[in-house]
C-alpha cells in the first residue's frame, strides 16, 4: 500500500469522420451528466467482462476530459498535447487530481461509444490502458460538433489516488428500479474490516471485507447514498456513492 511512482500513458486513435450535432448546450448539464453515467456503465461492463474492477466517475477528471474533447473538435488538432502544451498529467494536476496512476484514451470520428470502445480494444496500447487494474476512477468527455474536422470526439482519463477507495453502485449507473443494488468497494482486499450505512449515522457491524456484494437501499423513491468505512489497522477510510431509486 506504499505510494507508487506516478505512471502515465497517452493513447490516441483516429476513426472515421462524421458530421453530427453538438452533444449539449448550456443549461442541459443534468441530461449530459446522465449520459456520462450511461457511458461509465458501458465501460465498466467491458472491464467486468475482462475480469478487472469497475471505475468510479470523478468530476475533476471529467472536467479535464471534457475540455480536451471540446478542444480537439474546436481546433481540429487530434493530440494528447493541448493548446497550452500540456499532456494528461499536467491537465489532471491542474484540476486538482493528485494521481498515483494516470492514463488517457482519445478517439475521434467514431459515431458511437461502442465503436470507440471497440477501436480501443483492438489496439494493444488502448486495450492495456482501458483494462488496467491499477485504475480506480475515470473522467469522460464527449463532444459532437457539426462542421468540425472529426464530428465527434471521445476522451477518457483513468486514474487512481493514494488512499482513495471508491465504492461503486451498479457499475456507476445513475438510476435503479429496485432497492437491491450491487456494490463494488475498491480497497476491500487490503482492509481488515468494513461496515456500511444508508445514512452515514447508523452503521452495520464491522464485517469481513468483500469487494463485490449485494446491498439493500431503503425502499423509498428518491436519491440514496451508501456509505462504506474500511479499516486498515488503526486508520478508517470512508467513501460513498449515490443512486436514484425510481
Amino acid at each position: 500500500m506504499g505510494r507508487k511512482q506516478r505512471h502515465s500513458l497517452w493513447i490516441g486513435w483516429l476513426g472515421w469522420l462524421c458530421i453530427a450535432t453538438h452533444a449539449y448546450a448550456l443549461g442541459e448539464w443534468n441530461a449530459f451528466s446522465m449520459r456520462l453515467h450511461e457511458m461509465a456503465v458501458a465501460i465498466n461492463r467491458v472491464r467486468i467482462e475482462y475480469g478487472v474492477p469497475p471505475l468510479k466517475l470523478n468530476l475533476d477528471l471529467c472536467r479535464a476530459a471534457q475540455r480536451m474533447s471540446d478542444e480537439i473538435l474546436l481546433t481540429g488538432n487530434f493530440s494528447h498535447i493541448d493548446a497550452e502544451g500540456r499532456r494528461a498529467d499536467a491537465r489532471a494536476l491542474q484540476v486538482g487530481y493528485e494521481f498515483e496512476w494516470l492514463g488517457e484514451n482519445l478517439a475521434a470520428g467514431q459515431t458511437t461509444l461502442e465503436r470507440a470502445l471497440q477501436a480501443w480494444l483492438d489496439s494493444p496500447g488502448h486495450r492495456e490502458n482501458l483494462l488496467n487494474p491499477e485504475y480506480r476512477e475515470m473522467g469522460l468527455g464527449y463532444t459532437r460538433m457539426a462542421g468540425s474536422r472529426y464530428g465527434v470526439c471521445w476522451a477518457q482519463l483513468l486514474g487512481s489516488r493514494a488512499e482513495v477507495y471508491p465504492v461503486i453502485i451498479n457499475l456507476d449507473a445513475p438510476l435503479t428500479d429496485t432497492p437491491e443494488v450491487e456494490l463494488y468497494v475498491h480497497g476491500a482486499e487490503y482492509a481488515q474490516a468494513m461496515r456500511l450505512s444508508n445514512d452515514g449515522i447508523h452503521w452495520s457491524e464491522w464485517r469481513v471485507p468483500a469487494a463485490r456484494f449485494k446491498w439493500q437501499l431503503p425502499d423509498e423513491p428518491g436519491m440514496h447514498t451508501v456509505y462504506v468505512q474500511l479499516r486498515f489497522g488503526e486508520r478508517v477510510y470512508e467513501t460513498s456513492d449515490s443512486i436514484y431509486l425510481r
